[in-house]
């Protein structure tokens, strides 16, 4: 149903008359003792006919629902007016008697609700859930209703574009939560994405590539996951597995070599900082230096290479990149990006525009990456001239830092692929801090022919 007509201030849903009798006594009565007081209307609604239906998505049990208007925003929120500050602390009182009910019949219950209306468009639902602990929730209001403020007043901001690209059915309603002091938008898909997501990593390895999740949009419990599976055939011989994610594989690879060389550095390196004597090691321990060498060296190639596959699967099928010169213009796809262009440059200038990401070089894993990138290509594309100075890097102590850095540059896009880009998130690897996965949606129909067509059933032409 339509966002509810608000003739003031604020409205308030209930479905109990009790609590309406309430709310014009201990409420809106003290609230006039201002001159021009936030006014507030109470209505009393049938609990089966909701003005907005919560079943679409996400369980939310409220004892009553606010829902704000644009003149309070622009009126009393945004200006801060004396009425406004009238009204949370008079509110917190007025909320009292209900902060214990955080049960009624066995169900989980918060106080109130908030909604508000964005753009004519989006209808914001911000959820007060109860938790164990004391929980000041005027102060998550006044939160809540600053951030409608700043929705309000800005034409772009970074929560308006995650609002809009966040996934919603029917009514346009964008749920809001509140953690780590600031409200979130919760993306229901996701959140079915992560119990599924939950029960398939039970008993597959990390390093796997994440699965395809398709639900019935009318009807989540009903659901098709499917590995991404290779045959692999070799030798006359054919093996069938669940594709790896190379992300995974080559920092998994980079890590353990890392483990290694920490075990050298720490027995042999470290302890001649405490004697600063003995630089011609024997020809024993010589040989130690280069087991480390070859450790080491995997551990750079392979953060690298990981690096070089994650940014790859940044890069959407389809993506063209365009480039002009002397006025000729030059249309790079996928497949030419992956070949022509340097993981710097991936890193500057196609990948901003596809996450909405901000500008790398002013970030702090920045320069330790150059630094990565630099001694891989030194590795790779030897040079006679400059093998002592490389060899000298790769017993500094700051290798370790530049290595790990790799784990950062994938995190911190990682980020943005889940606010911009959550179809990503699929070829995104595990362990990595996003291990969700966005679910794929098909219509009733659809989803009931796929089903039986999977499972080689016979249907009728008529279904």
């Amino acid at each position: 149903m339509s966002f509810p007509k608000i003739e003031k201030d604020i409205l308030i849903h209930t479905d109990r008359k009790e609590f309406k009798l309430y709310t014009d006594k201990v409420l809106i009565e003290n609230l006039k003792t201002k001159e021009t007081p936030v006014e507030i209307s109470v209505d009393v609604v049938s609990s089966d006919e909701p003005h907005i239906d919560d079943r679409d998505w996400i369980y939310n049990s409220s004892l009553f629902e606010i829902f704000a208007s644009i003149p309070f925003i622009e009126n009393h929120v945004a200006p801060l007016s004396e009425a406004y500050n009238d009204f949370l602390e008079k509110f917190d009182s007025f909320l009292e008697i209900f902060k214990s009910m955080s049960q009624i019949d066995g169900i989980e219950m918060a106080p109130f609700s908030l909604h508000f209306e964005l753009e004519n468009t989006y209808i914001l639902k911000f959820l007060f859930h109860p938790l164990p602990e004391k929980i000041d929730y005027v102060t998550m209001l006044a939160s809540a209703l600053d951030t409608i403020t700043h929705l309000h007043q800005e034409k772009e901001s970074e929560l308006k574009t995650v609002i809009k690209t966040s996934h919603s059915r029917k009514n346009n309603k964008k749920y809001l939560t509140f953690s780590d002091g600031s409200w979130k938008v919760l993306n229901p898909l996701l959140e079915v994405g992560k119990e599924i997501t939950k029960d398939y990593r039970k008993d597959r390895d990390w390093r796997v590539k994440k699965p395809h999740i398709i639900l019935n949009q009318d009807n989540f419990t009903h659901r098709f996951i499917f590995d991404s599976n290779w045959v692999l055939v070799f030798d006359h011989l054919e093996t069938m597995l669940i594709q790896p994610n190379d992300v995974a594989l080559y920092s998994n690879i980079a890590d353990r070599c890392l483990n290694q060389a920490m075990e050298f550095y720490e027995n042999v390196i470290l302890p001649r900082h405490k004697q600063w004597h003995g630089s011609f090691p024997s020809l024993e321990k010589q040989k130690e230096y280069y087991d480390y060498f070859e450790i080491i060296i995997q551990a750079v190639i392979f953060a690298y290479t990981a690096l070089e596959a994650f940014a790859n699967i940044c890069i959407p099928a389809g993506w063209e990149y365009q480039t002009e010169a002397n006025g000729v213009k030059t249309i790079y796809s996928k497949e030419a990006i992956e070949r022509k262009f340097e993981l710097r440059e991936k890193f500057k200038k196609v990948i901003r525009p596809i996450l909405n990401s901000p500008d790398p070089t002013r970030e702090d894993w920045w320069m330790p990456f150059i630094e990565l990138e630099n001694l891989r290509n030194e590795i790779i594309h030897t040079k006679q001239s400059r093998s002592e100075e490389r060899y000298a890097k790769l017993l500094s102590q700051s290798i370790f830092d530049i290595v790990r850095n790799h784990k950062n540059i994938t995190q911190f896009y990682g980020d943005h692929i889940s606010k911009y880009r959550t179809e990503l998130l699929e070829e995104y690897p595990y362990e990595f801090g996003y291990d969700d996965v966005i679910p794929g949606l098909m219509t009733d129909k659809n989803y009931w022919k796929s089903y039986k067509s999977i499972r080689n059933i016979n249907f009728d032409k008529s279904d």
